[in-house]
């Protein structure tokens, strides 16, 4: 049988060059989320990478490997590194059956064949106490620096347009360069108005000293000390 509703991963998707080898999803859920997923894939450079997008109050979490897409959408609370987890399961078993042959394979060759490994593992991953193999799986993957969340907010309701994808995107790339110029010019500021300050505190202390020299010498010109 199907994995039912409420599963912590709601969608999955292995694909190739924007062609879906398999495909999951929850009974129950609706929504164009096979065409929102092709529109994230299209934004992947094709090197061997992790990253998360936020679509609303979805994260859809992808991992690249040998120029095949893994792919799985989650609600924004549900933890990422356990989706990760999830993922490379999924690759390491997809490779090992299918290897270099899955990049010559029509739609959804797979998916009668894979469905029931992509439900197990979902079976483990929804699990608090699944089999530590599974927990073992790329032990770093809390440390990813290669992790994005963008807040994309485009509609993921059937038969609405997603073409807000890239243009959303494109306005955050440069919100985001607009934040480190304005960082550097901070610490740009801080760091003279640093300097500043520990010359004013050497003048005082050297006026400082100078004023007491010359008090214990008997005065500025210090005759009791030449």
């Amino acid at each position: 049988g199907g994995v039912a509703p409420g599963m912590p991963v709601l969608y999955t998707l292995i694909a190739h060059e924007g062609n879906a080898l398999v495909e999951h999803m929850v009974e129950g859920l609706g929504g164009n989320f096979t065409e929102t997923s092709k529109k994230i894939l299209a934004r992947l450079d094709g090197k061997d990478t992790q990253q998360s997008f936020k679509v609303q109050e979805y994260i859809f979490n992808c991992v690249t490997s040998n120029d095949i897409n893994y792919l799985c959408m989650t609600d924004a609370g549900f933890d990422r590194s356990t989706a990760f987890l999830y993922l490379n399961e999924l690759k390491r078993r997809f490779y090992d059956l299918y290897g270099e042959q899955a990049k010559q394979a029509i739609s959804y060759a797979f998916n009668s064949e894979f469905l029931p490994v992509v439900e197990a593992q979902l079976r483990k991953t929804s699990d608090a106490e699944a089999p530590d193999t599974l927990r073992r799986i790329n032990t770093k993957v809390k440390e990813l620096k290669g992790v994005m969340a963008d807040n994309i907010g485009i509609v993921l309701r059937r038969g609405e347009k997603v073409d807000s994808l890239m243009q959303k995107s494109e306005v955050l790339d440069i919100n985001a360069g607009a934040f480190r110029r304005n960082a550097t010019t901070l610490q740009r500021a801080m760091y003279w108005k640093n300097i500043k300050t520990y010359v004013m505190m050497g003048g005082m202390a050297f006026g400082a000293f100078y004023v007491f020299v010359a008090t214990v010498c008997g005065g500025f010109d210090m005759p009791y000390c030449t």
